[in-house]
């Protein structure tokens, strides 16, 4: 399955999501890919979106390959391909993830509500699911924070990335999980980077648009 762009593949992903409608639901972006898409899919259901405080951790040499991953509390989450990284080296690069992460989350977080998550249904979506290093970071991450349901909503994903997340999600909701899986991008004909201000500008847009609706009442 080809996408157009990453909002047809949130409407298409919206429409098997329509039993969590008016049900209160966190929408949690993967930041930053995401963002755009969770929008939509909170507007749907009437729910609010969030960020996970996650990020890849990878090599300068080769961005698109992860490492791992690392949430905002500072934990890190290997592949097990990191065995063969000097420790000194993968230190160095997951102190650089967590320090942009941290900085970009500063940014984020005065457009964001910060109600408890616990007893809440919350659906992580992500643009796709390569290896599954961030969408695992960012489930780890939220278990904690003990909601009551936790549902992963993705386009496309990887068999090796749709058999970890099985295993740490309540419900997954995936479109299509490839066998042939190279990058994330090769399933969409328009995929274009989201930038530090998209992102603030649709924080900024929900933020404005419920103290609206509150001064309103």
């Amino acid at each position: 399955m080809i996408f157009n762009d990453r909002i047809q593949a949130a409407r298409l992903l919206l429409e098997k999501l329509r039993n969590y409608d008016r049900q209160r639901v966190v929408v949690l972006a993967i930041p930053r890919g995401a963002v755009p898409m969770a929008e939509c899919i909170a507007k749907g259901l009437g729910g609010r979106i969030g960020l996970a405080p996650v990020r890849k951790v990878s090599s300068p040499l080769a961005p698109e390959f992860a490492l791992g991953a690392a949430d905002i509390e500072g934990n890190f989450y290997p592949e097990r391909s990191v065995l063969q990284f000097p420790q000194e080296q993968l230190k160095t690069w997951f102190k650089k993830s967590l320090e942009v992460l941290r900085y970009r989350n500063f940014r984020w977080r005065q457009f964001l509500a910060h109600d408890d998550l616990k007893d809440r249904i919350v659906i992580v979506v992500d643009d796709g699911i390569a290896t599954g290093a961030t969408m695992r970071a960012a489930l780890m991450w939220l278990r904690r924070k003990e909601p009551r349901k936790i549902v992963v909503a993705v386009p496309v994903s990887s068999q090796e990335g749709s058999e970890l997340i099985n295993n740490l999600a309540d419900e997954v909701v995936c479109l299509e999980v490839s066998p042939d899986f190279a990058a994330v991008g090769e399933f969409y004909l328009h995929f274009e980077g989201v930038t530090e201000e998209d992102v603030c500008s649709i924080l900024r847009n929900q933020f404005q648009e419920k103290e609206q609706a509150e001064t309103q009442r």
